[in-house]
């Protein structure tokens, strides 16, 4: 039968196995910035280091968590996670085993790329956006590179989430599909990547910026959330200016599917006419080779009308 080891060999042997050398036992006396600094460095030493397959971070995550969101229990009989076991450690042990504890769900959040509270974290407000100032300062000049390379990724993964919520698509795909042509490779996941942590934010945060200041561009001009996105989705992909007949385009189809499609429920007919209705929009405002029926600008369009039929409206979102 399989001994059920004791709150104290289980601190141990993480302390062991994660925190060697680390002065551990001092740190845990600390307090505010100089603790949230030794927090800091040691979620990046543990990001740094790998085991097989995957960094340290997420082995030590997996001593206390399931790899879900919400850092739900791995182990309801853990003795480090039950009433009982912490009673049986002394004051410094759950002093060690907390600061432990700390390290552990930062390396959690940011190994598994999830949605993580940047006060607690970092000090700085907690808004996950790019147009939170001070985080793109920190995660632009912290000495914690790994950390911020995971959390840009974080930014990119919520974004995009962001965006598909409010049927963005040209800015989810552009994120989705972010190409450095520096490196002439896709900006993937963090831990799967040849770009230097420097330049793998500045490539994200760059990309994030784009989309910002194109809404912020938007709103200078008093343009209708969901024009702008028509406008987009009429390029196909994100562009760089508003064109002025791309956007009498897009007022148009805007206009149309306010009183033709909207609330009305997604029918053959009523997407047979309004792909009509690009075509004659197309006709009237684009150049040659715009929109073609085989574009993806025309099944972004098509996916639009289909979702306005059902009564939902894009870009509502207040990052948007």
């Amino acid at each position: 039968m399989k001994q059920t080891r004791t709150a104290r060999e289980m601190l141990a042997q993480i302390e062991n196995d994660f925190f060697k050398g680390v002065n551990l036992a001092a740190a845990s006396r600390l307090r505010g910035e100089e603790r949230r600094a030794y927090r800091l460095a040691q979620v990046e030493r543990l990001l740094t280091a790998t085991h097989g397959y995957a960094p340290l971070a997420m082995w030590l995550s997996d001593k206390f968590w399931t790899a879900d969101e919400g850092r739900l229990k791995m182990n309801e009989s853990n003795p480090l996670m039950t009433q009982e076991g912490l009673q049986t450690l002394t004051d410094e042990e759950r002093e060690r085993l907390l600061l432990m504890q700390e390290v552990a769900g930062l390396c959690h959040d940011l190994s598994l790329h999830f949605t993580f509270d940047l006060k607690e974290a970092f000090g700085i407000r907690n808004r996950l956006w790019v147009s939170n100032k001070r985080l793109v300062e920190w995660l632009s000049t912290t000495a914690y590179e790994r950390i911020a390379m995971h959390t840009a990724y974080i930014m990119r993964k919520h974004a995009i989430n962001v965006y598909a919520s409010q049927h963005y698509l040209p800015a989810q795909d552009e994120l989705a599909e972010l190409f450095s042509r520096e490196y002439l490779e896709l900006v993937g996941r963090p831990d799967n990547t040849d770009i230097p942590p420097r330049d793998y934010v500045k490539e994200i945060i760059n990309a994030l910026l784009r989309i910002e200041r194109h809404w912020q561009r938007g709103r200078r001009l008093k343009l209708h959330s969901e024009v702008v996105i028509l406008h987009d989705e009429i390029y196909g992909v994100l562009p760089r200016q508003f064109d002025k007949g791309v956007l009498e385009a897009a007022q148009a189809l805007h206009d149309y599917m306010d009183k033709e499609v909207y609330g009305r429920g997604s029918s053959r007919e009523l997407m047979g006419r309004f792909a009509e209705k690009v075509r004659e929009v197309r006709a009237q405002y684009l150049a040659e080779g715009w929109v073609t029926d085989d574009s993806l600008a025309f099944g972004y369009l098509l996916s639009h009308a289909e979702r306005c039929a059902y009564g939902y409206k894009c870009g509502e979102d207040e990052a948007l």
